[in-house]
């Protein structure tokens, strides 16, 4: 039989049921404003004048060939973009501004050749989006999510991006161009199998992106500030885009989804039942996503036409063809692939299949540089939904920023609206399977789930009374003379 390559077996699986390639450990928000606003929006744009302006110097302090002071200050007075007036000093102090309030969101730049693929950044409106680059495809995804089962939303984004009425358009001025080319891939999830025959998983993924935009959208339309609205719709693509990963065994594979508990204890695990559980919820989910991997490379060998015998007489995977790798790793690959022929030999059908697509996983998260769970934790640490932020901790726990839990307050509570907490418990596990407390609800669903229960119901609502003097310092809930909370969003229509 042919090499099996273990790179062939991931793309497929990414494309055939995922939608997109979740592998790298450099992802950052940025890269899925990128790749949302874009798909949404329905263009992009080239942006060569924005990198010339914007564009002083790397994080290394090179500055790419033709964006030096002189030559924009020549061309912008060429141009007769500037007045006499205004000095080259001046010119330059006002380019530094201009970087850094593109990398408010941790763009990324690379200067060699100033080449579309390497650049992200996210900003107000058309002139910032740019052509398809290195880990947007994402983003892409998930604004196909939205303009399906969230149309309207869809459309407000649309609206704002069109209008470029932010200050950071405004200050760009002089410079944008509407050089705008045509995004065609707008509705990427719809070949995958998920979204064709929805079970009842899909069915309430949906139902919650459904919900949840519409909500936010509520709030957008009472709130003044279009860039802040543009970073809360990225921590809406963000929280789903993560919340998807996780659900592709319930989706596929008819399994429990797992919630998310949210820690606000602001203790150690070793110090905190609740942290303890939150970095449990974390750890159902990692190996949720490893046990969905397994599944596709199982269906990937099925769909190939490979034979038991066949597989029980095949040399070890390599990863791509061409590669070398080290007789150590080699040692250890092949000890892999014989220990899952051994397994394999016992079983038949969908259950030996499994046994190597389980191994094919563990070999590719030793020879890829990064794989679906390094790609998630890194997501989540930038975006402000899993701690401890550094590398040092590979178990994380569901510690958020104040950003993402006011946009999940946003997507919960529409303007003007006053709900208790017993309805923000059951909307925020309707609309992003998040638990905070120890209701008898909240229990049933942590119990349905698998969870081994280490926590009480005490300690749990301890968690949410921490949760609910939260909301009370960010002026969004108070608790009334009787005990009940109330929890509120402002607003004036616009």
């Amino acid at each position: 039989m042919e090499q099996i390559y273990l790179r062939d077996a991931r793309k497929a699986v990414d494309k055939n049921y995922v939608g997109f390639t979740p592998n790298g450990s450099s992802i950052k928000p940025v890269h899925i404003a990128g790749g949302s606003l874009r798909c949404i929006f329905g263009y992009y744009n080239r942006t060569k004048n924005i990198k010339r302006m914007a564009l002083v110097s790397d994080s290394k302090g090179n500055i790419p060939a033709g964006n030096e002071a002189d030559i924009i200050y020549s061309q912008l007075a060429k141009d007769e973009k500037i007045e006499d007036s205004i000095s080259e000093n001046s010119i330059e102090s006002m380019r530094n501004v201009m970087q850094r309030l593109l990398s408010v969101d941790k763009g990324v730049y690379v200067v060699k050749g100033l080449k579309d693929g390497m650049i992200s950044y996210s900003a107000g409106s058309k002139y910032f989006l740019t052509s398809r680059a290195m880990y947007e495809d994402a983003g892409e995804f998930m604004g196909s999510l939205i303009r399906a089962y969230c149309p309207d939303l869809a459309n407000y984004i649309r609206d704002l991006l069109e209008s470029g009425n932010d200050p950071i358009t405004l200050l760009f001025g002089p410079v944008l161009e509407a050089d705008m080319e045509v995004f065609s891939d707008q509705n990427q999830h719809e070949d995958l199998p998920a979204f064709q025959e929805l079970n009842k998983s899909t069915k309430w993924f949906i139902n919650s992106i459904r919900d949840g935009g519409a909500c936010l959208l509520d709030n957008f339309r009472h709130h003044p500030n279009p860039l802040t609205q543009l970073r809360q719709f990225n921590f809406f693509c963000i929280i789903n885009l993560i919340r998807y990963m996780t659900l592709l065994e319930a989706l596929y594979c008819g399994e429990n989804i797992r919630p998310i508990l949210l820690d606000f204890s602001g203790k150690i695990p070793s110090f905190s039942s609740v942290a303890r559980m939150s970095e449990m919820s974390y750890t159902q989910m990692y190996k949720s996503i490893n046990r969905f991997y397994a599944w596709g490379y199982a269906k990937w060998l099925d769909e190939q036409g490979y034979s038991k015998e066949e597989l029980l007489n095949s040399e070890t995977p390599a990863y791509e063809k061409g590669k070398t790798v080290s007789k150590a790793s080699k040692d250890e690959l092949d000890a892999l692939w014989t220990l899952a022929k051994e397994r394999a030999s016992e079983v038949d059908g969908e259950s030996m299949y499994l046994e190597f697509g389980e191994t094919m996983y563990d070999m590719l998260a030793l020879e890829a540089s990064s794989h679906p769970v390094t790609y998630i934790r890194a997501l989540g640490t930038s975006a402000g939904v899993l701690y401890p932020p550094d590398q040092l901790h590979p178990n994380k726990r569901f510690v958020i920023s104040q950003d993402i839990l006011e946009m999940l307050l946003r997507s919960c509570v529409s303007s003007g609206e006053i709900i208790s907490g017993m309805e923000i418990r059951q909307r925020l596990w309707d609309r992003f399977g998040i638990i905070i407390g120890g209701s008898q609800f909240e229990m049933q669903m942590l119990q349905s789930s698998g969870m081994i229960m280490q926590i009480d119901e005490d300690a749990l609502e301890e968690n949410f009374s921490l949760f609910a003097a939260t909301l009370e310092s960010m002026d969004f809930a108070e608790v009334m003379a009787d005990g009940i909370l109330q929890i509120r969003m402002g607003g004036a229509e616009k």
